[in-house]
């Protein structure tokens, strides 16, 4: 039989190495303040309108601008058609850096059971949305251009500065 110290010992010496088991072992690696880079993300908040003659304007509500990295890839048209909103991030000489599309805010597809049970369809046509747009910053960003595609020739409806 062991005695009372003995048995003490080995359990706070059992405890100790439980402890130091479940230890991460990750490195910590120190980094100097310029090898830090302070990957910026933005997000603007809008509000489009379009008056009784079709003509749409485009005002800016708000513009969040935080330190970090986006997690998933923003939602981000490949083929824009009419009507659809296109952004550009330029550079402080007006050099575009980055290019994005967005669908129509001013179309809303919603989906609903009808009185038969069967689900529908319905493409709304709006007069007033709120949209946003959610980017990671280039390093050189200084501005973001929304512009309209038409048939004929583009609308540039809003150039936001980026602060």
């Amino acid at each position: 039989m062991l005695s009372p110290k003995v048995y003490l010992k080995s359990c706070a010496i059992v405890v100790l190495l439980c402890i130091f088991s479940c230890a991460s072992n990750k490195q910590v690696i120190a980094e100097s303040p310029e090898t830090i880079s302070t990957s910026q993300i933005l997000f603007l908040n809008y509000v489009l309108v379009k008056n009784d003659q079709d003509e749409k304007s485009i005002t800016l509500i708000n513009k969040i601008n935080t330190e970090g990295i986006l997690k998933g890839k923003p939602e981000n048209i490949q083929n824009p058609e009419v009507e659809d909103l296109e952004y550009s991030i330029l550079d402080k000489d007006f050099n575009e850096l980055e290019k994005g599309a967005l669908k129509n805010p001013l179309k809303k597809t919603v989906e609903f059971v009808n009185d038969f049970g069967n689900f529908e369809k319905r493409v709304l046509d709006l007069d007033s949305v709120q949209f946003n747009i959610r980017l990671q910053l280039p390093a050189k960003a200084k501005y973001i251009v929304i512009t309209e595609l038409t048939n004929t020739e583009s609308i540039q409806h809003i150039t936001t500065k980026i602060e």
